[in-house]
């Protein structure tokens, strides 16, 4: 019997669900991917933009950036999303980026990840966001890392868009987060 045991690195797509020049958002998956441990590799993917919007039709002949886009992703162990909150819910640009990588059903290349979300936002610092889509990609067959929430309030005044940061909050919990990331790999 062979003893298997688990991966002494673990790779992240990071992505922002935010097309906006110097979004807070983008700035938490860029400062994730600088305070990732050693045991994680995180990558910031940043042309998710691209992406035509979602349409079955295209699957007949796949747009090159959506294949490359679920090429990425079947290719990590973890996905860490820069999400921000538009009216309550998830931005267009991060649905539609999700939307490509659930198909084909029950083969989709996000299918058995562990995924992290981390917003930032006005007040409430995108709260509301965070449970709405985390419940869909449970669904998918992932493990959503809920805890901790890194929910960012005020968040444009916080971090910046390269991911730059004086709040020694924003640090701990972005921190804390990469963590649990780690420890739901690990216990995969």
């Amino acid at each position: 019997m062979t003893e298997t045991t688990a991966p002494s690195t673990y790779r992240a797509i990071a992505f922002s669900g935010s097309l906006r020049a110097g979004s807070s958002n983008t700035g938490l998956v860029r400062l994730a991917a600088r305070l990732a441990p050693p045991e994680l590799a995180v990558e910031v993917v940043d042309w998710v933009g691209e992406l035509p919007y979602y349409n079955p039709d295209l699957e007949a002949d796949l747009p090159e950036v959506a294949t490359r886009w679920r090429a990425a992703v079947e290719g990590a162990d973890a996905v860490i999303i820069g999400m921000p909150e538009y009216n309550f819910g998830p931005t267009g640009l991060a649905k539609n980026a999700i939307d490509w990588l659930t198909r084909p059903l029950g083969t989709h290349s996000l299918r058995g990840k562990v995924i992290a979300m981390v917003t930032s936002g006005g007040k409430g610092g995108g709260s509301l966001v965070q449970p709405a889509i985390g419940g869909i990609l449970g669904l998918l067959g992932n493990t959503v890392v809920d805890e901790p929430k890194v929910t960012i309030a005020m968040g444009a005044t916080r971090i910046g868009g390269d991911g730059s940061t004086d709040d020694d909050e924003v640090v701990e919990l972005v921190t804390a987060k990469l963590d649990a990331v780690v420890a739901a790999l690990r216990a995969r």
